[in-house]
């Protein structure tokens, strides 16, 4: 039987991953300036004061987001490890899984590539970097399997090639962003990756 707090807890992590959910459709559609406590909690159709009850500030509707997204692409590394397939076909579902998440959150590039992050909130910008470290190391574990198994190169450096793998998810998001969101983002990463599969399998 489910008692009241658990319920209660339930209900209030729900309403902080609505919360979050609105900030990041803001961001899509008006850009990060846009976002004010005020718009989202309109978002979500609650009071701003409702909205306080939940978050102390912008800020902190922020770091939920990166948190989200983080949960999001660990949680497909977890589910690609434990699935079958070679390395390199391991690989290619997480850049696939990677880039339509991306295509399918406008507010994900828009955020990333903002002053906000860049500049002007640290605390958001080294929970962004701790996420790619994290996502870093998971990819190097599993290109040092495709090396183990004679699949991959063993000239290759395992972090830095991770390092190239997510340089890839970037520079297509990039080209996708200043193009306007206009066309396929994954069909546009499939091309580097076709390139990126050659140069890390052994021939």
């Amino acid at each position: 039987m489910i008692t009241g707090k658990p319920r209660e807890r339930k209900n209030r992590e729900t309403r902080r991953e609505q919360i979050a959910q609105a900030a990041l459709r803001i961001i899509a559609q008006r850009g990060v300036r846009a976002l004010t406590t005020a718009s989202i909690a309109q978002e979500v159709g609650i009071s701003e004061a409702n909205l306080y009850r939940h978050f102390k500030n912008k800020d902190e509707i922020l770091s939920e987001m990166v948190e989200i997204i983080g949960n999001d692409i660990m949680r497909s590394l977890k589910d690609v490890f434990g699935s079958d397939g070679a390395p390199a076909e391991k690989l290619r579902r997480i850049f696939v899984f990677h880039l339509t998440l991306i295509e399918s959150n406008e507010g994900i590039p828009r955020l990333v590539f903002s002053e906000e992050m860049h500049r002007g909130n640290k605390e958001l910008r080294e929970k962004f970097l701790a996420l790619i470290s994290r996502y870093a190391e998971q990819l190097h574990l599993l290109i040092r399997e495709g090396q183990e198994a004679g699949a991959f190169r063993q000239t290759l450096d395992p972090l830095k090639t991770a390092t190239m793998f997510i340089g890839m998810v970037q520079i297509s998001t990039l080209l996708w962003s200043l193009k306007g969101f206009t066309h396929s983002l994954v069909d546009e990463g499939m091309e580097m990756w076709e390139n990126f599969e050659k140069c890390i399998q052994v021939e």
